[in-house]
């Protein structure tokens, strides 16, 4: 690159903001408000209401495949639980994965709601995988 090329992007990269955009305080995390409006926050969007669609995790260790050597089928209904250290997604009483822990939240959503999953794809290369789409139960 020439030098007049560098420089170029040099001067765009300080004209540019890069990274978060939140004031580095604590109020920029849920669970934190403040009493300056303009920060973060607390947000009045209620979590436990949503609808997902995630992979699960530690397939290939679970209950489920531990003992039946299989994948559950597609379109199967599973439960979501709390199992003590995780939340997870049970088949028949049978953990068939853990739910990512961005969703650990669902911990204190449990304590008022209930959740069930419907198993939409599976897959068995290049590891064994599950994707379930989760609901609160009305």
């Amino acid at each position: 690159m020439s030098q007049t090329s560098n420089q170029k992007i040099i001067n765009n990269l300080k004209t540019k903001s890069m990274g978060s955009t939140g004031s580095g305080n604590f109020t920029d995390y849920q669970g934190f408000s403040g009493g300056d409006s303009k920060q973060g926050g607390e947000s009045l969007e209620n979590k436990c209401n949503r609808a997902f669609r995630t992979e699960l995790e530690d397939v290939d260790s679970s209950q489920y495949f531990s003992s039946k050597q299989h994948l559950p089928n597609v379109n199967t209904e599973a439960i979501i639980e709390f199992n003590g250290h995780r939340i997870v997604a049970l088949i028949d009483n049978e953990e068939i994965g853990n739910l990512p822990t961005k969703y650990n939240y669902l911990r204190q959503c449990l304590t008022e709601n209930t959740y069930s999953g419907l198993v939409s794809n599976t897959s068995t290369t290049p590891i064994n995988s599950i994707i379930i789409n989760v609901s609160p139960n009305a």
